[in-house]
């Protein structure tokens, strides 16, 4: 029996929402712009977070950053799941000056004192006369309603599609594998989005901070934000941002010293380390990257933070790092999590300081991800230093180390051998 999961007030969205959307689905924005105006100054959240879209992406009207500002804060005033993120993201682009204004205006805006009357739900087809594309349509329409961008409602099965089922599943607490089903369309049609009182306080401005949010879904990892490779090949492809590196097996290496300056040599170093520590691998068959693959971003973030990734794998060979790292050397000090495909263990952590190396944490046991989808990856740290990392819900490792207390200056993910996808990624303050 399915339940409905959010209980509140707000039902299906009003006419004058239904008919906007319809409008913002053909790309024609400017009506959609006036219709979704009419169902926001009733206090609509879906409306006002639409017209805080559309004023900053400038569909149908002049690019308007103060604008869509305040209808994000009105929205998330309001229980929309996203307005809040979408307005901290857009907080970053503004000035000063501009965010005061938004801030003012959201303080004084009121709902009209007589809102129209709510009209009947529009009625929804039944399921079972349904074609695979009008499925796919109808789950965008009901993820769209509850908050989830799910993008046009084409019945087009892409990549933001996937990620709002998956972020809603990961809501409801059920199996987060993106797949739109006749069971996922009934739930999303009885699930109800949280109510806020009317009278609710405009949300606090201070929570926190993104330092990085991307998804790769403009097709360029080179701007919005801007991703340095430092060595080897990535591309940006339907699923994300995509790296394959060929491996070889080791032979017996002479010592050396390690060093910032030779990369490759920290990579296979952390690697030998880890397995050197279990003693499930002998060191000449350590697997290494002809040329490994970097890769890194400047997000400045706090020394707590949380870092979220999804995450696809497709090859058991080589590893994958990711990591944090302070200064201005994303080779340099910092912290970095090991993904070992087919080795024990399989989930690392290793702290990096002036070239020396050390393993902090790790998975006892195999860690194989290679299924063809995308696995979630959340990484936490508090100030007190314990750090917890989560696959697909599941905590693999779980340390408190105080060893490094700067802030952070970026992620840096560093393929060494495989073939691997990251579909998205989000660092904030804790």
């Amino acid at each position: 029996m399915l339940l409905v999961l959010l209980f509140g007030h707000i039902g299906l969205a009003s006419a004058d929402y239904a008919e906007a959307m319809r409008h913002y689905e053909r790309q024609e924005y400017r009506q959609a712009l006036q219709v979704f105006g009419e169902a926001a100054k009733s206090g609509d959240a879906d409306a006002q977070y639409m017209l805080g879209r559309l004023h900053e992406a400038g569909s149908g009207t002049p690019q308007d950053f103060v604008q869509a500002h305040q209808w994000y804060n009105l929205s998330a005033a309001r229980g929309h799941r996203h307005a809040a993120e979408a307005r901290d993201a857009l907080t970053s682009r503004m000035t000063a000056g501009q965010i005061a204004d938004a801030q003012q205006a959201a303080r004084v805006w009121k709902p009209e004192e007589t809102p129209p009357p709510q009209a009947a739900p529009l009625s929804r087809p039944d399921i079972e006369t349904l074609s695979d594309r009008q499925g796919i349509a109808e789950i965008q329409r009901e993820l769209n309603r509850l908050g989830y961008d799910a993008g046009p409602v084409d019945g087009a099965m892409g990549r933001r599609t996937r990620n709002a089922i998956r972020e809603y599943q990961a809501d409801v607490d059920v199996k987060q594998d993106g797949y739109p089903t006749t069971g996922l369309l009934r739930r999303l049609r009885q699930t109800e989005r949280e109510a806020v009182p009317e009278d609710s306080p405009p949300p606090r401005i201070a929570s926190p901070r993104v330092a990085l949010q991307d998804d790769f879904s403009d097709g360029d990892y080179r701007r919005n934000p801007a991703w340095t490779i430092l060595s080897g090949d990535f591309e940006v492809d339907d699923n994300g941002l995509r790296s394959i590196v060929e491996t070889q097996r080791a032979s017996d290496r002479d010592s050396r010293r390690l060093s910032t300056d030779r990369p490759e040599e920290i990579g296979l170093a952390m690697l030998e380390l880890i397995l050197d520590q279990t003693g499930s691998v002998r060191r000449d068959e350590v697997p290494i990257a002809v040329e490994p693959a970097r890769i890194f971003v400047n997000a400045p973030v706090d020394n707590a933070f949380r870092l979220e990734l999804q995450l696809a794998s497709r090859q058991q060979t080589g590893s994958l790092e990711v990591g944090l790292f302070q200064g201005n050397r994303p080779n340099g000090t910092g912290y970095r999590l090991v993904y070992s495909p087919g080795s024990r263990p399989g989930l690392s952590l290793v702290r990096l300081i002036s070239g020396s190396v050390e393993v902090i944490a790790r998975q006892e046991g195999q860690l194989e991800l290679e299924d063809g989808r995308f696995h979630s990856i959340i990484w936490t740290r508090d100030g007190n230093g314990e750090m917890q990392v989560h696959v697909d819900d599941r905590r693999l490792l779980r340390v408190r180390d105080t060893g490094l207390r700067d802030p952070f200056q970026g992620v840096v993910m560093v393929n060494q051998g495989g073939d691997y996808t990251l579909g998205r990624v989000r660092l904030q303050d804790r």
